[in-house]
This record gives structure tokens, C-alpha cells and sequence, in this order.
């Protein structure tokens, strides 16, 4: 950033006469900077509240685009019968009993037997 300078040359013959009593009144009166500082501040306000607009106009029509993909998806999925369509549950496990938790196993069929020398390898506890 530069420094800041005391004063600024404004070129009076670019101005109206309006706007250059409008200066001369504040320059008198010793409040000329305050004023322009206010403009300004007041021109930083407005592009932000446009910068806003822009974001939020972005925003809907964003949305809206949303809305309409939803739409041609529901219309899609309708005219395709996939709605209600169980071609796609998973395959119930009827085949292969699992155990819940709390179910007893059936222990009828037991198969196997053990060694001493199966024994002997747990006997340090």
C-alpha cells in the first residue's frame, strides 16, 4: 500500500457546477473528507449487497437446476418401472440358517475328537 498523502488535486474544470459547490461547501466547512469517505464506504457497501445478489441469484438457480434433475429423475424412474420393482432386494439367506444372538446351537451332530497331544499345548493356564 502507498502512503498516504495530505492532500488530493481534483480537476474542477471536469465537474459540474453542482457538484462543485457541493465539494466547496464541505471543503469549507472542514468536512470534506469525512464526506468522501462516506461515499465510498457507501460504494464498498453496495458491492458487497451486489456481490450478495449475484451469490444468492446463483444460489436459486442452482436449486431450481436441482429441482427440475429430481423431477426428470422421478419421471425416469416411473415410465422404466423400477418403482416397486423387488427384482433388486437382496436374496433372502433361507439358504443358509445363521445364529442370532440368544439362539441355541443344535449340538446333535458333533464331529471331531481330541488328542492328548491337543491338550497338552493348552495345559499352561
Amino acid at each position: 500500500m502507498s502512503e498516504r498523502q495530505n492532500a488530493f488535486t481534483i480537476k474542477t474544470n471536469r465537474l459540474s457546477d453542482e457538484v462543485y459547490n457541493k465539494l466547496a461547501k464541505y471543503a469549507k466547512s472542514r468536512k470534506l473528507g469525512d464526506y468522501i469517505s462516506s461515499l465510498i464506504l457507501r460504494d464498498l457497501g453496495d458491492a458487497s449487497t451486489e456481490r450478495k445478489a449475484i451469490e444468492d441469484k446463483k444460489t436459486y438457480e442452482m436449486l431450481e437446476h436441482i429441482k427440475n434433475e429430481l423431477a426428470d429423475l422421478k419421471t425416469l424412474v416411473k415410465t422404466t418401472g423400477f418403482v416397486g420393482n423387488d427384482s433388486f432386494k437382496e436374496e433372502s439367506s433361507s439358504k443358509v440358517p445363521q445364529l442370532t444372538e440368544g439362539k441355541i446351537a443344535d449340538l446333535e451332530n458333533i464331529s471331531g475328537s481330541l488328542d492328548d497331544d491337543d491338550l497338552e499345548e493348552y495345559n499352561d493356564f
